[in-house]
């Protein structure tokens, strides 16, 4: 009897300490200055996302100010979780989301459920909606992944259509065979500045 109070403590010891973006210290910082700054920008445009969309300069990249609302590491349940700080002014929402969901081994039908609440909530707001298609990871660290990240932009991409949104498919710019080329990234995952220059072009020529 003793054993099994012990393995029953050890059970939710383990889900009690199950990780979760929202409790990264630089996730609640970063929500912190959201949350001051959601009445103060004149920002119309938002890009949201984790850290492929933070550690883009896209105030310089569009040349007029943007909500720049990346957080490093943010999952879909994270985004979710801070969508009540979008500001007042916002006319248009570019969202990219949900590779760090499938890196801890979410499937993509949950990272898809996820993904369809947050667009319901802009949709709510009459806030136009660009989805961006999640990047395939690179050679070295796409194990597995790269699979789901093509399920879940599969069904992006077919719910996108359906809906009337407008869908941006960039994996034929930095990843055309479906693996995020060597060229565009130092660790197989993030983006370097070539990279951010055709992702900014092909966000424009959208806009024509």
């Amino acid at each position: 009897m003793r054993i099994i109070i012990l393995i029953t403590l050890f059970l939710q010891a383990l889900i009690a300490s199950e990780w979760r973006i929202q409790n990264d210290p630089y996730y609640k910082h970063k929500v912190s200055q959201f949350s001051m700054l959601k009445d103060i920008s004149s920002a119309k445009i938002m890009m949201l996302g984790d850290s492929i969309t933070d550690e883009g300069e896209w105030s310089e990249l569009w040349q007029e100010v943007v909500q720049n609302r990346g957080i490093s590491g943010d999952t879909t349940s994270g985004v979710l979780d801070r969508l009540n700080i979008v500001g007042p002014n916002i006319k248009e929402v570019y969202i990219m989301i949900g590779v760090n969901d499938i890196m801890r081994g979410a499937k993509f039908e949950v990272v898809f459920d996820n993904y369809k609440k947050i667009v319901e909530f802009f949709q709510k707001l009459g806030i136009k909606i660009n989805i961006q298609s999640t990047l395939y990871i690179g050679e070295s660290r796409k194990k597995d992944f790269n699979i789901e990240v093509e399920k879940l932009n599969i069904s992006l991409k077919e719910f996108a259509k359906q809906n009337s949104i407008n869908f941006i498919d960039l994996n034929p710019i930095l990843a055309p065979n479906k693996v995020l080329k060597s060229e565009f990234t130092k660790d197989d995952l993030h983006l370097n500045g070539d990279a951010y220059k055709l992702w900014i072009d092909e966000l424009k020529n959208n806009r024509k």
